[in-house]
């Protein structure tokens, strides 16, 4: 996965990682890393969207929101010198 993958907002599910190259599936919480960003304001009032990164990838991952986009971006941690 290149940094700064984008991922379409539009497919955002908390069922399987966010990683379209993982196939875990979510089961409860407490394993993984949840991500929850505020999205535009809709007539129904505010949304907001929700996506999941499992364990193994939460460690080599993190989700980004780009504002302009709107969309979570996967980038990959830096690893620290």
């Amino acid at each position: 996965m290149a940094q700064g993958a984008r991922i379409k907002m539009k497919n955002a599910d908390v069922s399987k990682c966010a990683n379209p190259q993982c196939d875990r599936v979510f089961k409860r919480l407490g394993e993984g890393k949840l991500f929850v960003r505020a999205a535009e304001m809709s007539e129904s009032g505010a949304t907001q969207k929700t996506l999941w990164l499992c364990e193994l990838c939460s460690k080599q991952f993190d989700l980004r929101f780009d504002r302009r986009q709107k969309e979570f971006r996967m980038v990959r941690h830096r690893r620290a010198a």
